[in-house]
């Protein structure tokens, strides 16, 4: 009996006090930086599922008073530190389903374009058909014993028009929300600000600029990749690079697709703008539009 006693007060010790058995966790009960990074991923399900009821149940999990405050607070830092913008459009995406959009969130919102109307086809008019003109028959004078016979003139034939083919119009091709991006413009800028700086900029097809497009920046040194957006106060389809001197660089769009010539661009001062003052070097814009191809 002692000996039971003894065994049982230690297994006690041991469960109660040397290895305890964790206590079941749940979302309320992590730290405020674990309930960020489970904030993400319920940003991130939203994103793929769009099931505002599911979202909300699992915020509610957190028990987090002010969840919405929480989730602008976060979303708005991601969007300051510039971190990766897949995180950033899914945080953005909730916020707006929730109605909590703030002017920073704008720039990341997808900014759905109307579908064009097609242009109807014009049908070509039938052209009726020429008539021809019945040509009178010519009359055989007749020899009589009183008279000399008169010979009637014939009558001269009338000319007719010959009809004029209408042309078929051709189908203006229309630009869909689908459609493939190319360069609208590449121009070097000889303004004394900014020197070396290239300007990019991606616009869809109404004009108005995308942000969280992927660009890829190359040379024979190595790349960079950088994403539109970040600069809202520019352009929400704006992005930029500083550039070196005897560099030439490619730029290509990676996340949306893309056609034509990929542009080259470099810096040679004194080629390109010659009245620059020494040491300044010029600066590149490039324009990506969808539905232009060159």
């Amino acid at each position: 009996m002692f000996g039971f006693v003894i065994g049982l007060a230690l297994s006690l010790v041991y469960g109660w006090v040397l290895d305890p058995r964790p206590l079941p966790i749940g979302p309320a009960d992590l730290r405020l930086a674990h309930k960020e990074v489970y904030l993400r991923l319920i940003a991130a399900a939203f994103f793929h599922e769009r099931d505002e009821e599911r979202a909300q149940a699992r915020l509610a999990s957190l028990e987090q008073p002010e969840v919405g405050q929480l989730l602008v607070h976060v979303t708005e830092r991601y969007i300051a530190e510039e971190r990766d913008p897949r995180d950033i459009i899914a945080f953005v995406t909730l916020a707006d389903a929730l109605g909590l959009t703030t002017r920073p969130m704008v720039a990341f919102l997808a900014t759905p374009t109307p579908t064009p109307t097609s242009t109807p086809t014009l049908a070509p008019t039938p052209t009726p058909r020429p008539t021809q003109t019945p040509t009178p028959a010519t009359l055989i004078p007749t020899a009589t014993s009183t008279r000399r016979p008169t010979l009637t003139p014939t009558p001269t034939l009338t000319p007719t028009r010959r009809p004029t083919r209408t042309p078929t119009p051709t189908p203006t091709p229309t630009v869909g929300p689908d459609s493939p991006f190319g360069v609208a413009q590449s121009v070097v800028l000889c303004d004394e600000t900014n020197g070396g700086l290239l300007r990019i900029y991606v616009r869809d097809r109404l004009g108005v600029g995308v942000p969280g497009v992927e660009i890829m920046v190359s040379w024979a040194g190595g790349e960079d990749r950088l994403f539109t957006g970040f600069k809202p106060d520019v352009d929400p389809g704006y992005a930029d690079f500083q550039m070196a001197p005897d560099e030439r660089y490619q730029i290509k769009l990676v996340s949306v697709a893309a056609e034509g010539a990929v542009p080259e661009v470099s810096l040679s001062g004194d080629i390109l703008c010659a009245n620059l003052p020494a040491g300044i070097d010029p600066s590149w814009q490039i324009v990506f539009e969808q539905g232009v191809s060159r």
